[in-house]
């Protein structure tokens, strides 16, 4: 089958296919409790049949009962396990830098990862530069297997900051500054580290080894050492990608977050070279959303995807934590731009309060009858009846705090809101998630033989650069040495005809001093 599946009405499901308007995004709302595994995710990893996917995996369940299934449906398999790297397909984020630009957004996120959020002053930025400036450097000027942030470890220990001699240049000066004036690494450098002064630029190096640190591990390492993948493959093939993230350490975060950005921007290129629009169609299920960092432009990217094949459904505990990370002006741009919207359970005031709003008022009939006694010699009673209309909310905040553990909340942006039942998946797919279980720590990461013959090709690449510029270093030297031979020979010539006008000039006079005197 194609399409989300939103919940059940009347016995019958709700979904929405790769065709709604104004766009096929999701939000979902579900804290503990709430089945937004069993009932979203789950659910509709098994669903899907035609789409790629890509889904977040905070403990690597996913993985496990439903990655056999994917298989079985004719699903290329991947997992990029941030929280056992050793059990994942590797990703190197220097693979994706074409342009200066790319290679700074690594830098950020990379840097980031240890700075206060924030927290963007002068060390921050040339922390930075100079890790741009390093990036740049082994992209151009090392072999493709230093083209890593190992390579970029390296290059910092094998050069200096410090000089030998004062005013002298250190050797990661002489570094850069031999490079060509037009050079990008060396503009980099330039601009950013070189400006800074005394003993500041040694803190700013312990700053950025600090920073960087985490990736001298062996294991993380080796895999940001290679990619065993091509991010556009997603929007390419029929591919299921398992990014599996770790659950209470925020340690690799910026890293995440570099990867999801990488892919978005990859996927966007790749519609650009198919007239806008994806060869196969991709579906983001993102849950623990913000535990993936902060997306400068995540709304865009929501107002436009669209277009190019791609839905999201964005998972959330709370509204409270989406407005933390986002602030609220954001946050609320970023809801705007998912067509459907689902309540599985409100964990607090304010979001209870933001699906009352969603839901509206309705009318309701209230009566307002009255009584009245005369105690005259002969009482009389009378009634009567009257009605007033007021309006209430459709469910106030409390009602949806206290929805049953197996209803949800259905908002449209273009049709009525309705209640659902979850979509349980063990009811819509009995069975399915006990078929084949797979471990996660058994999974080995193989390198798609794309990659591999894109990699020689860049060694053959690099290897004929060094002959090219073997080449004309000998060149050079050959001129050199006859340009030199040549002012020898030039040398020489002067010095011979100087010594015959020499000779010249000292007969002369004798000539002279006979015809003069006889």
């Amino acid at each position: 089958m194609n399409g989300t599946i939103l919940g059940i009405v009347d016995k019958r499901i709700v979904y929405q296919n790769n065709s709604t308007k104004p766009n096929r995004n999701v939000f979902v709302v579900g804290g503990p409790g709430s089945y937004k595994t069993q009932s979203v995710v789950i659910t509709n990893l098994f669903n899907e049949t035609e789409n790629s996917i890509v889904v977040t995996d905070p403990k690597g369940e996913l993985y496990e009962k439903t990655a056999g299934i994917k298989l079985a449906q004719g699903y290329q398999v991947h997992v990029v396990n941030f929280a056992n790297m050793a059990h994942s397909d590797r990703y190197n984020p220097f693979d994706y830098i074409q342009r200066d630009i790319q290679a700074e957004t690594v830098a950020t996120k990379i840097v980031q990862s240890e700075n206060a959020e924030g927290k963007k002053d002068v060390w921050f930025s040339t922390q930075r530069q100079l890790l741009k400036a390093l990036i740049l450097f082994v992209m151009n000027h090392r072999s493709p297997e230093q083209r890593n942030l190992a390579g970029v470890t390296q290059v910092l220990q094998e050069n200096d900051v410090e000089a030998e001699e004062k005013g002298a240049d250190s050797p990661l000066d002489t570094l850069f500054l031999d490079l060509t004036m037009t050079d990008p690494a060396r503009r980099a450098y330039e601009l950013g580290f070189k400006k800074a002064k005394g003993e500041m630029k040694a803190s700013i190096i312990e700053s950025l080894l600090a920073t960087i640190s985490k990736f001298v591990d062996k294991e993380v390492a080796n895999f940001t050492s290679f990619s065993d993948f091509d991010l556009k493959e997603i929007g390419k093939a029929k591919v299921v990608l398992y990014v599996i993230i770790p659950v209470m350490d925020n340690t690799y975060e910026s890293f995440i977050n570099l990867f999801f950005s990488q892919l978005f921007d990859e996927l966007y290129k790749l519609a650009a070279d198919h007239h806008a629009k994806l060869p196969h169609q991709v579906d983001f299920i993102l849950d623990e959303f913000v535990n993936l960092g902060k997306f400068p432009k995540y709304e865009e990217f929501l107002a436009t995807c669209r277009g190019y094949g791609i839905g999201v459904t964005t998972i959330c505990q709370t509204l409270s934590q989406l407005q933390a990370l986002y602030g609220k002006e954001k946050a609320e741009s970023i809801l705007g731009n998912h067509a459907v919207k689902i309540c599985l359970n409100a964990a607090n005031d304010v979001t209870a309060k933001y699906f009352s709003d969603l839901l509206g008022k309705s009318t309701v009939k209230v009566e307002t009858g009255s009584e009245s006694t005369s105690h005259s010699k002969e009482e009389s009673h009378s009634k009567s009846d009257s009605y007033s209309y007021t309006s209430r909310s459709l469910m106030t905040p409390d009602e949806i705090m206290r929805m049953p553990e197996d209803q949800s909340l259905l908002i449209f942006s273009n049709a009525r809101p309705v209640k659902a039942t979850k979509a349980f998946q063990f009811k819509l797919f009995p069975g399915a998630d006990r078929l084949v279980n797979l471990s996660q720590n058994d999974y080995q990461g193989q390198p798609e033989a794309s990659q591999e013959t894109s990699f020689k090709n860049k060694v053959e690449k690099w290897k004929a650069k060094l002959k090219e510029t073997a080449q004309k270093e000998v060149a050079n030297k050959m001129s050199q040495t006859e340009e030199e031979q040549q002012q020898d020979n030039l040398d020489s010539d002067l010095e011979r005809v100087s010594n015959k006008d020499k000779d010249s000039q000292t007969e002369a006079p004798k000539e002279d001093d006979n015809n003069l005197f006889g």
